[in-house]
């Protein structure tokens, strides 16, 4: 996505979530530091090869996840379609026995699963933001099979897709290449976080209030993005009985 796009956006999100933009810009020149001796056209080669045309499936941390992750596993038009994980995701993915494409993270979920998936293929796309600066410089030199994704003006080697959370960023990031469709899984946009969110958590949790500004933020991004880009997309249904307000959910034009 061209910067004089996104732009709009970010100025919208920094001054909802009182963010201050330098340290944005701090973290995307660390990362781009970091990544300095890795060459980034084989990876992006490979997103472009492996999702344009596909059905591409977008794993969220809500409360929706596990009943998702068994849906797909039962339904056999998933078994050709790629797979993408929101951080907290994947590990999710693994404990469920699903393989990980490709996963979108800033960094908070459980690296270990984040790591392990890495070494068994998949490619990591590494978001830079203020608050992830201490993270970054832990754990990126420990990677490979990484690229780098930034919210503000993006440098040679670290790139701008559009997004703010991991989730609808992985929306954006797979539109850039043309998939078929793309499925939302395990994103429910509602008042309960699934406890895949964040390490350690055993149940679910209320949402605070920021955490509710970020997924208003969340909606109104892939809003646009069905709009304007033209995506396809669909939801998974819910069987269970898990908490959520359903007029947060993101509407079709």
């Amino acid at each position: 996505m061209e910067w004089s796009e996104w732009s709009p956006f970010y100025r919208d999100i920094i001054e909802r979530l009182e963010i201050d933009s330098n340290g944005d810009y701090e973290a995307t020149a660390i990362l781009s530091r970091l990544l300095i001796d890795t060459d980034p056209e084989p990876l992006i080669t490979s997103l472009e090869k492996r999702i344009n045309g596909k059905k591409v499936v977008v794993f969220g941390s809500g409360p929706s996840l596990e009943e998702h992750i068994d849906t797909v596993q039962k339904d056999p038009s998933f078994s050709e379609a790629v797979f993408i994980a929101a951080d907290g995701a994947t590990t999710a993915l693994r404990e469920n026995g699903l393989r990980c494409d490709f996963i979108v993270t800033d960094l908070d979920g459980n690296l270990d699963d984040i790591l392990s998936s890495m070494n068994d293929g998949a490619i990591s796309i590494v978001h830079s933001h203020g608050d992830n600066i201490s993270a970054i410089n832990k754990y990126v030199p420990k990677m490979e099979r990484v690229l780098g994704s930034t919210q503000v003006e993006p440098l040679p080697n670290v790139f701008l897709w559009g997004g703010f959370t991991d989730g609808d960023r992985a929306c954006f990031l797979a539109s850039h290449y043309r998939p078929r469709s793309i499925v939302l899984a395990g994103m429910d946009f509602g008042e309960i976080v699934g406890r895949w969110s964040k390490p350690g958590n055993t149940e679910n949790f209320p949402a605070t209030h920021r955490k509710l500004i970020k997924m208003d933020i969340a909606q109104s991004l892939l809003r646009y993005l069905w709009s304007a880009k033209g995506i396809a997309y669909t939801e998974l249904k819910r069987e269970r009985n898990v908490q959520r307000d359903k007029s947060r959910l993101p509407k079709k034009d």
